[in-house]
């Protein structure tokens, strides 16, 4: 797991960021529950996880988390070809970059459009939301008013020719999306900060006792040497050194 639950001292924002195993709960969420999940946050209506190619809704999702730390003018929402997908995700990518995320984003992958790929890069972007959302409402719509495209991807009608199939509804009514609780990621990050402080005060005792036994040792020497042993000091030592803990 990795544990990046801190804010970081560029941009004074909390981010966790979650390592996404085949046993996360991302995993197990289905294709319709993710699209979903998409679909309410944004205000959209996207029937495809391939549609997400474009970059442009996963840059939304992270201006839903963190807002105004995405460009959103630099968005193109009506991008059709190879090139403006890789603008948009440029624009995650460096937005990744600012907030100290160090996923990288698989962009040559992601814009051939291919169900998998996608899939997987969209499971992350759903455990990064979990982890980092804090509940607060998001007017999608008004958003992503300030990016490029949007006109034309309301008019788009689906294209059953190519690999992204964009839908007929236009979106005329602004969402606000927010969650009761998203805690569990700063709880988990909470309790991994203060495993890792236990962990430096364990060393710090360790050290210490070995310091501490080390002396005792170069103490019993002095107190065996032909010259100290039948001493009072030397008697005294020993029997605080030997004597068991008394018991109450």
């Amino acid at each position: 797991q990795t544990t990046k639950g801190t804010p970081t001292a560029m941009t004074s924002v909390y981010v966790n960021e979650p390592s996404v195993g085949m046993m996360n709960e991302a995993y197990f969420k289905s294709r319709g529950e993710l699209l979903a999940w998409v679909n309410d946050l944004l205000g959209l209506h996207i029937s495809k996880v391939e549609e997400c190619a474009t970059g442009a809704f996963h840059c939304q999702i992270i201006d839903a988390i963190y807002p105004r730390r995405i460009k959103m003018s630099k968005v193109n929402f009506g991008a059709r070809y190879d090139h403006e997908y890789t603008a948009n995700f440029k624009v995650l990518q460096d937005a990744f970059t600012k907030l100290g995320v160090k996923k990288i984003v698989p962009v040559q992958k992601l814009v051939k459009a291919k169900y998998q790929d996608n899939l997987e890069f969209l499971q992350w972007m759903y455990q990064f939301f979990q982890a980092n959302y804090n509940g607060e409402e998001y007017n999608a719509e008004e958003r992503r008013s300030k990016s490029k495209g949007v006109a034309k991807m309301k008019k788009m009608k689906e294209n059953s020719s190519g690999a992204l199939n964009r839908p007929k509804k236009t979106y005329s009514k602004p969402v606000s999306y927010s969650r009761k609780s998203s805690t569990e990621g700063k709880k988990l990050a909470e309790y991994k900060k203060k495993c890792e402080e236990y962990e430096r005060n364990m060393k710090i005792v360790l050290k210490e006792r070995d310091f501490y036994f080390q002396k005792i040792v170069e103490i019993e020497k002095i107190c065996i040497m032909e010259e100290f042993k039948d001493t009072k000091l030397s008697e005294t030592l020993c029997k605080v050194m030997y004597d068991e803990e008394e018991k109450s």
